[in-house]
């Protein structure tokens, strides 16, 4: 529309405010669609559910949009209904006031572009990034409000000093002193465009030049301290923002996690199939044990935390139905739950099994002895005879005895 007002402009035509037919069918379009997907999503999670839960913020975002865009559709009947039925009179003063109602709706209706960010990750973390880092940079902002007005008196005070004079004010070769530090208001902004990047700080430099050189040399220490110090410290700042807006956000770290467990997924999957080396679908021990001497696939077990020292030990571990052959969904699960070290949950879980053995043994020995005692008598013994039997054996049949 710009684009054509300009073109209109140029040739000396009357300026075309009108939207573009094809912009108006596409915006219909849009709406429909719009509204069709909300209407899908309340129906589907219930009249009251959907303004409940973690995606409430996002399901009024969505009502809005289709609100607005409703609301921008019947504008625009109501904007060609007295158009055309109108008389010339009234016609100026109800365009003026449709028009003006249909350019706040258009410009409310850009917020729709937010609703693209939840389907983005790297979109959605920038845009949490900067919204956490808000708190971060009024701080920022204050320390170089102080720092801008500490340094700005200093120069403003020198150039105060050395002015003494209406001439001097008014000497053209101290323009340049009297342009950026005259007052303080203007050392402020000097000292920020020359930090910010908005001039050469080399021009800020000279224009103190008829002051004395100390007050050059202090022009350089800001200069330093502003550029490799405090530039440095904010942009750490606002990188840690970034990482706990980031590491804080449970959709993300949904996302990243599941995106992870697929890429392991995969990956174990194009071990197995180095592994079946028949293209059979199973892996037996002996091809494990061929393949686990390849460098490449050790190298790749050791990457996840598994250690494949003992192919047996591995193999009987990833064969839970003892066939003798471990599929593809058993090896992929197999190696995911053993692959890096033991978690308490792990520990836990081990200790409720042994507590559960041993209540059981403790209830089988007394239903067979009568009581826990007995039994623990009759196993202490069975032990003690045991022990015998194996030191009789090495005493009488070790061949250094013999």
């Amino acid at each position: 529309m710009a684009a054509r007002a300009i073109e209109d402009v140029a040739n000396g035509q009357e300026l075309q405010v009108s939207v573009p037919l094809a912009i108006t069918v596409l915006g219909v379009v849009f709406n429909i669609l719009f509204t069709l997907d909300l209407a899908l999503r309340w129906h589907c999670a219930g009249f009251f559910d959907f303004w409940r839960g973690d995606d409430i913020t996002w399901n009024l975002l969505d009502f809005f949009i289709v609100f607005i865009g409703l609301l921008d559709m019947v504008f625009e009947i109501l904007s060609d209904t007295w158009k055309s039925n109108s008389h010339h009179n009234n016609n100026n003063t109800r365009k003026f006031s449709v028009n003006r109602v249909l350019r706040v709706i258009r410009i409310v209706k850009v917020v729709r572009v937010i609703r693209v960010m939840k389907f983005f990750r790297e979109l959605r973390m920038m845009i949490f990034s900067i919204m956490n880092s808000m708190k971060s940079l009024l701080w920022v902002m204050l320390i170089l409000g102080l720092m801008y007005y500490i340094f700005g008196i200093s120069f403003s005070a020198a150039a105060t000093e050395y002015l003494v004079t209406t001439e001097m004010w008014n000497d053209p070769e101290n323009s340049a002193l009297v342009h950026h530090f005259g007052t303080l208001d203007r050392a402020f902004v000097s000292l920020f465009m020359s930090m910010s990047g908005g001039n050469d700080w080399a021009v800020y430099y000279d224009a103190l030049a008829p002051c004395s050189t100390m007050y050059q040399l202090l022009f350089l220490i800001f200069i330093s301290f502003a550029v490799f110090a405090v530039v440095n410290i904010v942009t750490g700042v606002f990188v840690d923002g970034a990482i706990q807006a980031s590491s804080g956000d449970k959709a993300l770290m949904v996302q990243e996690e599941m995106e992870l467990k697929k890429a392991r997924s995969d990956s174990l999957r194009e071990v197995f199939e180095e592994l079946d080396t028949d293209n059979s679908g199973s892996c037996n021990i002996t091809e494990l044990e061929e393949r686990l001497g390849d460098e490449r696939v050790t190298a790749y077990f050791n990457a996840i935390k598994l250690d494949v020292s003992d192919a047996k030990t591995l193999f009987c571990l990833l064969d839970h139905d003892q066939s003798g052959d471990v599929s593809i969904d058993e090896f992929v699960s197999g190696c995911y739950k053993l692959q890096g070290e033991a978690r308490s949950l792990d520990t836990k879980l081990m200790q409720y099994e042994v507590k559960f053995l041993t209540e059981a043994i403790v209830a089988l020995g007394e239903q067979i002895f009568g009581c826990s005692s007995c039994y623990f008598l009759f196993s202490g013994c069975c032990f003690l005879l045991l022990f015998a039997v194996v030191l009789f054996y090495f005493f009488i049949f070790s061949p250094k005895c013999i």
